[in-house]
């Protein structure tokens, strides 16, 4: 069997899982078993593919029908324009979490240039503080998470894109490893409610339930996050939180609760769905 019978025999197979994306997923897994680029792939199309490369594309096969994420099948993921390491110690980078990093970007931009202090809650893989260290060249960045193994991922991930020396990673709940006040702190927690954690696609289910479950309402991390900013971030500084679109409300209150005199924005994402909460001019 050569490359394009392959090609066509995987993604009809992977079509039982339902993706629409079927065809280009099993071109994803063929070219992660094979080791080559896309350019690579199609020129290739009528090369012969061996039974030893055959049998374990089957076996990554078997683990994408079981509703694995294709992202820790191959143990890598795309994200803002960077390739990082992930495993099911992490939650998989969305492309809507890019938002957050075009926004703190802009913000870091706009101020005076000297060395900005950031902090990345929750940081999981590292995708967005490594993001930001490697467009903000003056950022000093913390990255922080309660998961030693998260934190495992993220040192891979800054050693892999060179930015050891500007991303210091910090095991603890929030900002509580915080001793200083970052001029902008940034957070994709987790904010899916407790109940409704059964509810998610198959594939959601095979990620860490500390960095889904938001508690009751969604919200729990979110309030601690804000409560330890009071204290924290500085009176110049910013925060930046993702959300879901049906917490818009809520979330806004509860970030007027907290931050009564500053100004509170809502940020929509390519799609035009509400994705994140963004408190500035710091006013307690």
């Amino acid at each position: 069997m050569n490359l394009k019978e392959t090609l066509n025999a995987t993604g009809e197979t992977l079509i039982k899982t339902g993706s629409p994306d079927a065809k280009l997923e099993a071109e994803v897994l063929i070219r992660h078993v094979l080791g080559i680029d896309r350019a690579t792939f199609f020129r290739d199309l009528e090369e012969p593919v061996t039974d030893s490369d055959r049998q374990h594309l089957d076996d990554l096969v078997v683990r994408r029908l079981r509703r694995e994420p294709l992202n820790y099948i191959t143990g890598f993921r795309e994200f803002y324009g960077l390739s990082f390491e992930v495993s099911d110690s992490v939650l998989i980078p969305r492309q809507e979490t890019e938002l957050l990093v075009e926004t703190v970007i802009s913000l870091a931009r706009s101020r005076p240039k000297h060395e900005i202090k950031i902090c990345d809650v929750g940081t999981g893989s590292g995708a967005i503080a490594i993001s930001l260290a490697v467009n903000l060249p003056f950022a000093e960045i913390t990255a922080i998470d309660i998961s030693q193994s998260a934190l495992d991922i993220a040192d891979a991930n800054r050693r892999t894109h060179g930015v050891y020396n500007r991303v210091a990673l910090r095991r603890g709940n929030l900002l509580e490893p915080v001793d200083f006040k970052p001029e902008i702190i940034v957070s994709n927690p987790p904010y899916i409610p407790m109940g409704d954690l059964s509810l998610l696609q198959p594939e959601i289910q095979y990620e860490p339930r500390v960095a889904l479950d938001g508690g009751t309402d969604g919200l729990e991390l979110i309030r601690g996050l804000l409560s330890q900013s009071l204290d924290k971030v500085s009176s110049t500084g910013a925060i930046l939180f993702e959300i879901d679109s049906s917490q818009v409300n809520s979330a806004r209150i509860l970030a007027r609760e907290y931050f009564p005199n500053s100004h509170i924005s809502v940020l929509d994402d390519l799609s035009g769905s509400s994705r994140a909460i963004l408190i500035e001019e710091i006013s307690q």
